[in-house]
């Protein structure tokens, strides 16, 4: 059975659009998200209600708290603060009922879902070097977590020695006696160079998970995100992935 794991989708309806039409021609069964639906974005409320249509499990992300006020804007660069705000002024109230209800992680059968760390998910962590990692291994039960907040697509790699691989592959094959922890990229703001949408397919049946990039209309995403008054430099960086 193949599964979906969307991240970091940040109010980019275009992009999210994007990755649902290949996803569904895929005949992907189930799709996940790793939080952060709304935050930078200018269409906060469509893609929570496309999320909320398609994705079986949804946790919650640090601008998702932020735009309904579970956490500080305070550590927010300048233009994040702002897009925090004003998220939070255009969200309706169903979907901040909704945001306010998400719970920080989610357990399946194969694997566990976070959206920065296990020890502490709503310290906001960012897990980006092979040191970071190792300590998170502690927290999850199982081979394998899948995380995002980082916008950047990466897999440590632990094996039964103990040594651990960091590894920018879009496709592994999941070893016996190995655990794993997954990034799965960002769907709607990349920062990784690669400005295509990004999401991960887990086959279950075959232990293969695959990075996916997808294109979409970037120009109609940043016109709408100048047409919000939102900083512009949340519209110029999705050319770049960065």
């Amino acid at each position: 059975m193949l599964l979906a794991l969307i991240s970091d989708i940040h109010g980019n309806l275009q992009a999210l659009e994007a990755i649902l039409g290949r996803i569904e021609a895929m005949g992907i069964e189930e799709v996940v998200c790793l939080g952060d639906v709304v935050g930078y974005g200018a269409d906060p409320n469509a893609c929570l209600d496309r999320v909320r249509s398609v994705c079986t499990r949804v946790i919650m992300g640090n601008h998702d708290a932020a735009a309904v006020g579970m956490t500080s804007v305070e550590y927010f660069n300048s233009a994040a603060r702002t897009a925090a705000l004003w998220t939070g002024g255009q969200l309706s109230e169903e979907n901040k009922a909704y945001l306010r209800s998400l719970p920080y992680g989610a357990d399946f059968d194969r694997f566990r879902i976070v959206h920065a760390t296990p020890d502490d998910p709503p310290a906001w962590k960012y897990l980006l070097t092979a040191d970071s990692a190792l300590l998170q291994f502690d927290y999850f039960s199982g081979s394998l977590l899948f995380y995002g907040h980082t916008h950047v697509p990466l897999t440590f790699d632990l094996s039964e020695a103990g040594d651990i691989a960091v590894s920018e592959e879009y496709e592994l094959r999941l070893e016996e006696g190995h655990r794993y922890i997954i990034n799965t990229g960002s769907v709607g703001q990349p920062r990784d160079g690669d400005p295509r949408a990004a999401f991960a397919v887990f086959d279950r049946e075959k232990l293969r998970v695959t990075i996916l990039r997808e294109k979409y209309d970037i120009e109609l995403a940043q016109r709408a995100i100048l047409a919000a008054g939102l900083p512009p430099v949340l519209a110029d960086r999705l050319s770049y992935g960065s």
